[in-house]
């Protein structure tokens, strides 16, 4: 039987159950969080409430629904316990402090141990959820829009989380996680966002799912972790001269499938990356689909059953001890006959070496030489075959003046890296 509590602005709003939680071992988690589900206290916020708001009785629920909580000192409502949900709040501002790793937040979690935030909205505030050692904590149906300089969603240090069904837009990064294992980021908006959509840094076992990320300044990154998951996704519209729909840097083990790229400078690049399985996705109109480089280490990859449709260039591999197997993809390049095809050209190739080249990537002179090599394959300095390939319908190859500033601002900014 639910009981209702009265909100005090500034403070913890229902008394602690006392010492016995803090000592509980932690198999006897789940059986304490069903029993505060099933008798939860339920704090009921209506009207315009005053911020800041903290929150520290495990298994409390908030329904907000109608409800608008403002702050601008610090975080403006934070979850200091297991188990506490919210619903339906409107939360407006936050601290000024926009720190990229320790902003001000609109909700800042930590110890929420599988706390539950469905249906928020965050106007005005640095960053929209900030999360610290907050196991399977949920996310979901955030809309949320930022300020510019910090993450929309901020994880660390908290395995198990789900950001699911949430649309996010004008922050730094829309979501950003560190040291968080087996995370779920899934069904989310992502756009508009000052640098990346997703951005997973130090983690492993994380799931990135069906989301739809779009014109955002850099693109989407999954970096220094194993065994993630990039599935499903619309990486899209990523533009600008230093961008690509995916970057895969010193990661082992993880697995891009079933994604489209589409409209970005560079589709998807592979850097410094072990046992990268790249099967399923669709490279549409992209400068550069697919492109394999280093910086510091080696890279190996499988790329398989892949269609590549409308790029200026599909496949790019600058590493010269980079093992990749290319096999069985479709090309709108490809010839019908049963032989094997050279998804990439030697002009893709000096590019890497002598970006000012870039100026004549389209130039009648280019269009003869790459001619010419798709009919003597002999004659190309890159030899990387696909010998299973097949074709693809083709569709006119890009000619705007953007896709040329944005390849040549693209090799411009991978040899300032390098």
């Amino acid at each position: 039987m639910y009981s209702a509590v009265q909100a005090l602005p500034g403070s913890t709003n229902v008394p602690s159950p006392g010492p016995t939680l803090r000592v509980m071992h932690p198999l006897g988690w789940w059986p304490f969080l069903l029993g505060m589900v099933l008798a939860a206290p339920v704090l009921q916020l209506r009207g315009e409430v005053e911020g800041p708001l903290v929150l520290a009785t495990p298994g409390l629920l908030l329904e907000g629904r109608g409800a608008v909580l403002r702050g601008d000192k610090g975080h403006t409502l934070s979850l200091l316990a297991p188990g506490i949900r919210v619903r339906g709040l409107t939360v407006v501002g936050a601290g000024p402090g926009d720190d990229f790793f320790e902003p001000d937040a609109a909700i800042y979690l930590r110890g929420c141990r599988g706390c539950l935030l469905e249906g928020i909205r965050v106007e005005g505030a640095p960053t929209a959820v900030r999360m610290e050692d907050s196991p399977r904590a949920v996310v979901r149906g955030l809309r949320a829009k930022g300020l510019g300089e910090s993450p929309g969603v901020l994880v660390y240090g908290s395995p198990g989380v789900r950001v699911e069904g949430s649309h996010l837009l004008g922050y730094m990064d829309a979501v950003y996680v560190e040291y968080s294992p087996d995370m779920v980021i899934r069904d989310n908006l992502l756009e508009e966002n000052g640098r990346y959509g997703f951005h997973v840094m130090f983690s492993w076992g994380v799931r990135v799912e069906e989301n739809r990320s779009f014109r955002n300044g850099i693109g989407n990154a999954v970096m220094h972790g194993a065994e993630n998951r990039v599935v499903g996704n619309l990486l899209a519209g990523q533009g600008s001269p230093v961008s690509y729909g995916l970057l895969v840097q010193d990661e082992r083990g993880t697995r891009v499938e079933a994604n489209r790229f589409q409209e970005n400078t560079l589709g998807l690049v592979l850097m410094d990356a072990q046992g990268v399985e790249v099967k399923g996705n669709r490279f549409q109109e992209n400068g550069t689909a697919l492109r394999i480089t280093r910086e510091r280490g080696g890279n190996s990859a499988r790329v398989e059953g892949n269609a590549f449709q409308g790029n200026l260039y599909d496949l790019l591999v600058d590493d010269p001890e980079a093992e990749a197997k290319v096999v069985g993809n479709r090309y709108d390049r490809a010839s019908g006959l049963p032989v094997p095809h050279l998804p990439t050209g030697s002009f893709a190739l000096l590019l890497a070496r002598q970006p000012e080249l870039s100026l004549f990537a389209l130039s009648p002179g280019v269009f003869l030489w790459e001619a010419a090599e798709a009919q003597v394959p002999g004659l190309r300095l890159v030899a990387l075959a696909d010998p299973k390939a097949e074709p693809l319908a083709r569709e006119t190859r890009p000619h705007g003046g953007w896709l040329v500033l944005g390849l040549l601002g693209g090799v411009l900014w991978w040899r300032w890296r390098a």
